[in-house]
């Protein structure tokens, strides 16, 4: 057993645990972090260089207040690590009036205060030229859309939570945990530890974990990079048109110089473990068609490609709050393939949820909401 007892254990950390650990050190706490991987890492949902920062969002106006916060606390840990983390590069969301991730885009940035402009079919093309954008299209523009830089932004939580007090330890595998009389024991393959509390980060493998049966599923998914020539693009997202085919897309100009685009899939069902870089038939195919309908001007043969994953939740919203057994066990899952570019206000949700701070607007998370959840 270990000799030290911890106010709280982070089992898990990737973007969200990583900030939950950032969020209980600055309150005083002491922090125990473990991870099985060392991130930032390919095991998980925040593989590869960047992911997509937009203001709006296509979950519904609720999120935009998590929005504004977690742009806020992005830029305090900017701040504070000197690290550039957000790349301003604009964003632009392209759709038909009808489809339901373009309505609810709409409707979130019209319940908010951020900066955006609607432009029709042909005044985008007129600005955004090397995007082939239909006549009866619109454009969102979002002059302060950002790109996320993965591993900058994780090593700047972790490096945060470090200089705050947090004891981190990568490459110890978590084999389960108990509730006891001391507290929470917490087993890994290299000893025992105990705390107060427990925070559970670990994505989509948390049914196993945690013994439950939360309902969501993990798709996996596949990024591509392509050259591209000129200077970085703002990045942009192609909604599914009404009545079409065609799937929802999007990507983004990488530090590196290279062009990111992504087809999401709903279906490709997979174990977590069973994740693996290698590529299968039509993966590639299915982002190339796109890509040269779309972009005409970007080379359409990869230079890279990176295989992650992410966890689709029944009802569409995350999974963070108390265990449904256990008021000293608080959930985080479910990231619904926007985890990333919210962590920062995420880890504050879940460092809330220890200290026991009512948060009413958080409620639609709660692990409870689901009669399903059991131990």
């Amino acid at each position: 057993m270990s000799e030290q007892h911890y106010d709280v254990i982070v089992i898990g950390l990737g973007p969200w645990g990583s900030s939950a650990a950032w969020h209980l050190a600055a309150r005083g706490k002491t922090v125990l972090g473990l991870d099985r991987f060392a991130p930032p890492h390919m095991h998980g949902s925040h593989g590869g260089a960047t992911r997509l920062a937009r203001q709006s969002s296509s979950a519904g106006a609720q999120y935009t207040t998590f929005t504004k916060r977690t742009f806020e606390l992005w830029d305090e840990l900017a701040a504070k690590t000197g690290t550039r983390l957000l790349e301003r590069s604009g964003t632009v969301f392209v759709g038909e009036p009808g489809s339901m991730w373009f309505d609810k885009t709409v409707a979130s940035l019209g319940s908010s205060d951020f900066e955006y402009d609607v432009l029709d079919g042909k005044t985008a093309r007129e600005r955004f030229p090397w995007a082939r954008i239909a006549d009866e299209e619109v454009a969102v523009w979002e002059p302060n859309g950002t790109v996320a830089l993965v591993h900058p932004a994780i090593e700047a939580l972790q490096s945060e939570a470090r200089r705050l007090g947090a004891t981190l330890r990568t490459g110890e595998s978590v084999l389960g945990w108990d509730e006891t009389a001391l507290g929470i024991v917490v087993d890994t393959e290299r000893g025992k530890y105990t705390a107060d509390k427990i925070v559970v980060t670990v994505g989509a493998r948390a049914n196993h974990l945690m013994q439950l049966e939360l309902p969501y599923k993990v798709d996996r998914q596949v990024l591509a990079n392509f050259r591209q020539d000129g200077p970085p693009k703002p990045a942009i997202y192609f909604a599914k048109p009404p009545g079409s085919d065609e799937a929802p897309s999007y990507g983004c100009s990488e530090p590196n110089g290279e062009w990111k685009f992504s087809v999401p899939g709903k279906g490709n069902w997979i174990d977590p473990e069973d994740l693996s870089q290698d590529l299968r038939p039509g993966d590639i195919e299915r982002i190339q068609d796109i890509l040269r309908d779309r972009l005409p001007e970007i080379d359409p043969n990869p230079v890279s490609t990176t295989v992650c994953m992410w966890s689709e939740v029944e009802d569409g919203h995350w999974v963070i709050g108390e265990h449904p057994q256990s008021s000293n066990v608080v959930i985080g899952t479910g990231d619904m393939g926007r985890g990333f570019r919210y962590a920062a206000a995420v880890g504050e949700m879940l460092a809330d949820h220890v200290d026991g701070v009512s948060r009413p607007e958080t409620s639609l998370f709660l692990p409870s909401r689901f009669v399903t959840a059991k131990a």
